[in-house]
This record gives structure tokens, C-alpha cells and sequence, in this order.
């Protein structure tokens, strides 16, 4: 009888094999999977109470942020819709602010944190963290710089008072249309930002990228963390959780519906895949994430577009995780 000899190279490529299949379920199936707890309720109205004209608001990308006496701050794009002769999502001349000590009511407008209504009528989604080493509140927000628009740098002592650098990052490196940011601090000391993008590696794909600093005034080379074949303008809004050593990229991914949120799990902070890893798909545009007072939220907003259906305003539900069992079935 003949006996068959397999190489024992075949034998380590199915080894191989097998264990990266396994790897990616084990990845998927010991995930937590993220939920919105109850309704997401209206907790902002875009439109200010000063303004008796009866123009119509909206509200668009966002961030919250907890100052140092544990009152939770609300910055995001919050303007009327345009006047005849202006382009919808191209007036964006002011950049809202509001504060509260309860995120489900109460919320105290202020004057907004930066106006461009008599300078280039535009301000796009920003991001804020505390910078620990210069001990100052470090903004990253999409301005227009003349006839480019870009991501610019601000700084505040008090989150009330911003002191524009007018400086492009990376200038001349990123795509112009770049935006949307979220901002960490990994775990190599540095910042961490992350903004939709595309063109980077010559790919005119949809693209999460992040590129790392330690001051704000000098950033690395960007580097794609995610990429989906299609519209380069789909991908938006990217927020990166890190949770029992695991990474969950949120981001509206709007190629169906203008409020779909999906969410990637990965090991791997520097690496998403959204064919092979993604969790869920969640209601909500723009979405945020924030802890106060021990209670997880979630946000969405707008639409921008005006529809009659919709406030236009923000909304929060409570985010919950969905803990999985170990049956694979």
C-alpha cells in the first residue's frame, strides 16, 4: 500500500490558516457589542433663544468635554440655515457652546466659541482635550484658510476665550476636505488624532487616518487605520473607545442612511477592518461618547438638511455594552 507524504510546509500554511481564522472569530465573538439603552431623547434645541427671527437652526458634528470643575461642556457646529445665495453645508459661520451640570436637561447657552460671520463663513466639526503639558485646553477644529479649507489648531486657559494659530496642519499633506476629529492620548504619551480623510497612499477611498503629536505644533505622517472602497465622502465622524483591551472604532458610515452609525471592533488600534470586524450598526449621525457622573452617553444630531421630521438638534441615550457568551451559534 502506498503511503502519502504531506510536506510539512502544507501542514504549517493550514496551521497557520486555521489560527488566523480562529483569531478573527475569537475577535468578533469575545467583543462587547454596544447598545442604545432607551430612547434618544432632544437635550439641545440648535436654535438660540435670542433669535426671535424665526429662522431655522441645526446642529452637526460635536464634542463634550468636562472641565476642571466637573461642568460638562457641548461645541459643535450650530448655525441657521443659509441665506439665498449660500450653499448648504458651506455656511457654517459659527461654532456653538453650551454648559451644564446635567446632560439629560438644563443646558446654558453661551456666546458662541468662535464666529466666522463676518470673516470666512465657515467652521467645521471641532475636537477639545486638555494639553497636560502646557496646561491649556487644545482644540482641533476644520477652518477655511482663502480658498482651501483645513484642520487649524486653538488653544483656551478656560474653554470660554480661543486663541486661533490661523496655521494649516499638514498643510499640503492631507486632503483639504479632511475633518471630523477625535482626539486620545495613547498609550506612547502622544496625541492622537483622527479625522475622515482620503488620498493618502494615492487611495481615493473613504479613510479614517490618524497622525500623533506631542505639542500641537508638530504632527508625524498620517497613517490609515480604516479604509472602505467607495465615495470618498462617506466615512465620517470617527470616535476610538478602548475598552478590556479591545479598540471600538465608532463612525457614521452614510452610504444608505444619513443617522447609521457603524462600529469596528480590533486589537490593534493602528488597524480596523470593516469587512471582517464590524460589531454592529447603530441609529445616530456624528455620534459621541462621554462618561458623567458615572453614566455613559451617546449622541447624534442634526440632520443638516432640512426635513420636516427632524428638530435638528442634539440628542443622548444612555450606551450600554452587550456582553457576550461563548456559544459561537
Amino acid at each position: 500500500m502506498e503511503k502519502t507524504v504531506i510536506p510539512v510546509s502544507i501542514i504549517l500554511i493550514l496551521i497557520y490558516a486555521c489560527n488566523s481564522g480562529q483569531k478573527e472569530i475569537l475577535l468578533r465573538h469575545r467583543a462587547d457589542i454596544p447598545y442604545l439603552k432607551g430612547a434618544s431623547e432632544m437635550v439641545i434645541d440648535p436654535r438660540p433663544e435670542s433669535d426671535s427671527s424665526g429662522k431655522k437652526w441645526y446642529t452637526n458634528d460635536h464634542c463634550f468635554v468636562t472641565d476642571h470643575e466637573n461642568n460638562l461642556h457641548w461645541f459643535g457646529i450650530n448655525n441657521p440655515y443659509p441665506p439665498e445665495g449660500k450653499r448648504l453645508y458651506r455656511y457654517h459661520p459659527y461654532l456653538g457652546h453650551l454648559v451644564t451640570n446635567n446632560p439629560e436637561k438644563n443646558w446654558e447657552r453661551k456666546p458662541f466659541a468662535l464666529d466666522e460671520s463676518q470673516g470666512t463663513e465657515y467652521l467645521g466639526a471641532p475636537y477639545i482635550i486638555w494639553h497636560q503639558e502646557s496646561e491649556r485646553w487644545a482644540m482641533v477644529i476644520q477652518t477655511k484658510f482663502e480658498t482651501k479649507y483645513g484642520l487649524e489648531v486653538c488653544w483656551s486657559d478656560n474653554l470660554y476665550k480661543w486663541e486661533r494659530t490661523n496655521i494649516p496642519i499638514l498643510g499640503g499633506i492631507l486632503w483639504p476636505s479632511s475633518r471630523d476629529p477625535h482626539i486620545i492620548k495613547g498609550e506612547d504619551e502622544k496625541y492622537w488624532i483622527h479625522v475622515v480623510s482620503s488620498g493618502v497612499g494615492g487611495r481615493e477611498n473613504s479613510q479614517i487616518i490618524r497622525f500623533k503629536t506631542h505639542d500641537f505644533k508638530h504632527f508625524e505622517e498620517p497613517q490609515v487605520i480604516m479604509e472602505i472602497e467607495g465615495v470618498r465622502t462617506a466615512v465620517e465622524s470617527p470616535f476610538i473607545v478602548e475598552r478590556n483591551g479591545l479598540w471600538y472604532l465608532f463612525c457614521t458610515y452614510a452610504h444608505r442612511r444619513y443617522e447609521e452609525t457603524i462600529v469596528v471592533v480590533s486589537d490593534n488600534p493602528d488597524h480596523f477592518d470593516y469587512g471582517k470586524n464590524c460589531l454592529t450598526t447603530l441609529f445616530g449621525h456624528a455620534s459621541e461618547i462621554f462618561t458623567y457622573n458615572c453614566k455613559t452617553y451617546i449622541s447624534s444630531c442634526g440632520p443638516e438638511d432640512q426635513q420636516a421630521l427632524n428638530q435638528h438638534g442634539v440628542t443622548l441615550a444612555e450606551l450600554g455594552w452587550f456582553k457576550q457568551t461563548n456559544d459561537k451559534n
